[in-house]
């Protein structure tokens, strides 16, 4: 019986050092993620990485739409992995390799066009990934879309309009 009560007070007197510390790694890792209101783009930075997610504007011939994601290192990182994930519902084409070099402090730019096959609401999301050494470093930006029926994106963009007017 001793030993039970030993064995609850110790994990009583440990949880509160374990729960600590789960909340300064999420801190250390916890990105915001937030819309620019002026060109509606998704902006994401965290310690690793500044994230911004750019949705062009879809063709009226083939509904492709084009992302472009531009990513300013906050470390120098030789071999940066660039993801792009999505619903199964899109073909993928992207314009660059999987694997990167990029330097601290500079800005690059990366594109994808996604071929949606059906209507419904999906997530784009950019995953950039520092493989290192010691541990990986990574942050992500999400960017939310709707099609409609017709494979149009909701709300319309209005070059959209003009290419089709």
């Amino acid at each position: 019986m001793k030993k039970i009560l030993a064995a609850l007070l110790l994990l009583f007197v440990a949880f509160p050092v374990f729960a600590q510390q789960e909340v300064v790694i999420l801190e250390e890792d916890n990105n915001a993620q937030v819309e620019d209101q002026e060109t509606g783009n998704m902006k994401s930075s965290n310690q690793y990485f500044e994230l911004e997610l750019k949705k062009g504007t879809q063709s009226p011939i083939n509904k492709s739409i084009p992302f472009t994601v531009y990513i300013t290192p906050k470390i120098d990182s030789s071999k940066t992995q660039i993801l792009w994930n999505t619903s199964t519902v899109f073909d993928i084409s992207k314009s660059h390799k999987e694997f990167e070099s990029l330097k601290k402090g500079e800005t690059y730019s990366f594109s994808a066009t996604f071929s949606p096959k059906k209507a419904g609401s999906y997530d784009i999301t950019v995953t950039v990934i520092s493989w290192q050494f010691d541990s990986n470093k990574s942050n992500s930006v999400n960017y939310h879309i709707s099609l409609n029926n017709s494979l149009v994106l909701q709300p319309v963009d209005t070059m959209y309009s003009i290419y089709i007017g």
